[in-house]
């Protein structure tokens, strides 16, 4: 029970803080509006850039492992069927 009035207490802080933020935003000058809502979506966009960036990488360096652990097989297997045809 103490789980759901934690999530109930963070929900009501968060909607005060989103309240105060908006009383704030209303009085500024209006070109002030508009360079911070340019900044928020600049960083909103630095984000996504950032973690399509972080999967991309991370899909990359699984195909590479991938391929290490497919080129090392076929090395093995070359290099076995090598010996075998000397013998």
């Amino acid at each position: 029970m103490s789980g759901a009035n934690t999530g109930e207490t963070s929900e009501s802080s968060w909607q005060g803080a989103a309240e105060e933020v908006r009383k704030a935003f209303s009085h500024l000058p209006w070109e002030q509006k508009i360079s911070t809502l340019i900044k928020i979506e600049f960083d909103m966009v630095g984000d996504a850039v950032e973690n399509v960036v972080s999967a991309v990488s991370g899909a990359i360096d699984e195909i590479a492992k991938a391929c290490e652990f497919s080129d090392q097989r076929g090395s093995a297997t070359s290099s076995s069927s090598a010996h075998a045809s000397t013998s």
